[in-house]
């Protein structure tokens, strides 16, 4: 074997080794300053204050929970998803509840979209609770942010979840080809 060759070999694993690493580094999701980044969507949220404490939640990006306020969530869908209406999207969000009783439901407009805005009393798993979500369609994803809480004190939490949602803003959207 020429020395040549043996540096080629080299050279072209160690060009591998750096695009698997490349490649790891954008796998994993980053959370600072507002700002969320998963090398797919880059997206800032408003602050959730003191009160509420970041946990995991499977199907969402970022959570937060509050022992009095409730939960404050967000998802970003980027594949799998289908141009469906708001309505049915939504409907998906609360697949699994029961009893559901609308208190609103309207367009508003967030990051420079038209959001379907719902607050809506329901039964999961038994226990009545209050949910509020924002569900945005933009450059090619969909996000839903929402709250919830139990009915006690679902207004409470109200002022922080507007805060979280009104700073919501996509920075960039980068999906596979």
């Amino acid at each position: 074997m020429s020395a040549t060759w043996t540096q080629s070999v080299g050279l072209r694993r160690g060009c591998t080794l750096l695009g698997v690493l490349a490649l790891l580094g954008c796998a994993s999701a980053s959370f600072r300053r507002g700002v969320f980044d998963d090398g797919v969507v880059r997206y800032r949220v408003g602050d959730v204050g003191t009160d509420f404490r970041p946990i995991e939640v499977s199907d969402n990006d970022l959570a937060w929970h509050s022992p009095r306020l409730g939960t404050i969530g967000i998802n970003a869908t980027c594949t799998e998803y289908e141009d469906v209406p708001e309505t049915a999207l939504v409907n998906h969000l609360l697949f699994g509840t029961a009893e559901r009783s609308f208190r609103v439901e309207e367009t508003v407009m967030l990051d420079g979209r038209g959001a379907r805005h719902v607050i809506v009393d329901l039964e999961l798993d038994g226990v009545p609770v209050t949910v509020e979500l924002y569900l945005v369609k933009k450059d090619g994803c969909v996000y839903d942010l929402t709250h919830t809480a139990s009915r006690a004190n679902f207004e409470a939490g109200r002022p922080v979840f507007d805060s979280f949602a009104h700073g919501f803003h996509v920075l960039s959207t980068h999906l596979p080809k």
